[in-house]
């Protein structure tokens, strides 16, 4: 009985939304769809469009640099931000309502 209980304390003190990775293998994209054309465009930039599409919070790491060229049409706002990731070698992480960029 004591050992249940620790069980369900433990699974409602963490949240299944703490801390995970947006970008994994298998995800499903659900983004309002966008078209995007960049060329040259700061990361931080882009990914600052792409939380204003998305609607979400979102801190892009100081030690995240780079230039981002895409043409995206009817893509999901959250598989863009995850191609970009993924073409800069990036994580992007959920915790609670704040996506975290950065380097992994």
């Amino acid at each position: 009985m004591r050992a249940a209980l620790v069980l369900v304390v433990l699974a409602v003190a963490t949240p299944a939304h703490a801390d995970r990775d947006m970008c994994k293998p298998g995800t499903t994209y659900r983004g309002a769809t966008i078209d995007l054309d960049v060329k040259d465009a700061d990361i931080h930039d882009v990914m600052r469009l792409l939380a204003d599409v998305g609607n979400v919070n979102i801190v892009v790491a100081d030690s995240v640099t780079g230039k981002v060229t895409l043409k995206l049409k009817k893509v999901a706002w959250d598989l863009a931000a995850c191609t970009i990731a993924r073409v800069h070698k990036l994580e992007i992480r959920v915790d609670s309502n704040v996506l975290l960029v950065k380097k992994p």
